[in-house]
This record gives structure tokens, sequence and C-alpha cells, in this order.
């Protein structure tokens, strides 16, 4: 952003823009134990504009959502988490970039959400959970109890594939 800044370029304005978007939707809703899905989506989709402002063209991505999550709750950052490792580990070391696809239905009473890369896949010598994966285990464990699931699996040709499956329960009113 700072280079933008300083050069001059009009896309800094359009920058400022999505950041402030992204961090409307984030700062608020840290601290809290559950979040609805439709707020989840919604940082979702203001990070990955930021991060398609940083990559342009290496970037692609797709928000799916059945109507009925929209109430669900969730941890916060729970797709976030999967997001950014995508960007992070797939997407941003490829030369080609990636597309990224986040999708959200429900089904038989469970949620289950997907994030799905192009990028360099699991190969990269990560082997377990990360920082970001462990923890996000964790909120699930404390949400949800041992009624959550985190899976992660290779996708062919290449890429990753970050599933989470809980209990399709509406956030507390």
């Amino acid at each position: 952003m700072r280079e933008l800044v300083d050069s001059g370029s009009p896309q800094a304005s359009r920058l400022l823009d999505t950041l402030i978007t992204h961090l409307r939707a984030a700062v608020p809703r840290l601290h809290d134990p559950s979040t609805a899905l439709a707020q989840e989506l919604e940082l979702v989709r203001a990070y990955l504009a930021l991060m398609q402002l940083r990559m342009a063209e290496r970037l692609e991505f797709a928000i799916e959502s059945d109507e009925a999550a929209a109430s669900l709750r969730c941890p916060p950052t729970t797709l976030l988490t999967l997001v950014e490792n995508a960007i992070r580990h797939g997407i941003d070391p490829s030369e080609q970039g990636g597309r990224i696809d986040v999708s959200v239905r429900v089904r038989g009473g469970r949620c289950h959400a997907e994030v799905r890369d192009t990028g360099m896949g699991l190969g990269g010598g990560v082997k377990g959970l990360g920082t970001g994966l462990f923890s996000l285990r964790e909120r699930l464990q404390l949400v949800f109890g041992g009624d959550a699931d985190l899976r992660l699996a290779a996708v062919e040709p290449h890429g990753a594939r970050a599933t989470v499956e809980f209990p399709a329960q509406p956030v507390a009113a």
C-alpha cells in the first residue's frame, strides 16, 4: 500500500477502501466466542478482495453459500484461517498464482464448509497442522466439543482442500 501511495497510483484509494472494509469486518469479531457465517463470509470476501489487489491477475476467487448457512454460528475467523493458509502456502508461492473457491453448504443438520485452491498443494514440506490450523481445531473444539471436524486433502493435479464440518446451529439471539 505504501508503494502505491508513494507512487501516486490510482489503485491506492481502492486498496485503502478494501483494507478498511476488511478491518471493519474483522476487528469487532476477534474476541467473540462465535459469529454468524454471514459475517465470516463478509470477512473472507474482503480479505480475498484485498489479496486480489495485491496479487492482481495471479489470484481468482469465488464464494458460494447456501442461504440457510447465513445465520449459523461458527468460531470467528474459521474460514478466514483456511483462506489465509491457501494464499500463504498455495497461491502466493506459485509463480502462476491460482484460484480459491469457498463453499458453504447445509445438509442433514450439518454445515459443510470447504476452501479449495489450485496452488502448490500439500507437498511443500508442511507436516501436520501448522499454528493457524491447530488454533482453529482448538476453537472448533471449544464451540462444538467433539462434534466438529477439520480435514486437509490434496487436490490433483495440484492444490489443496480444507474442509470443516460442524453442527448447523443458529447464532444465539
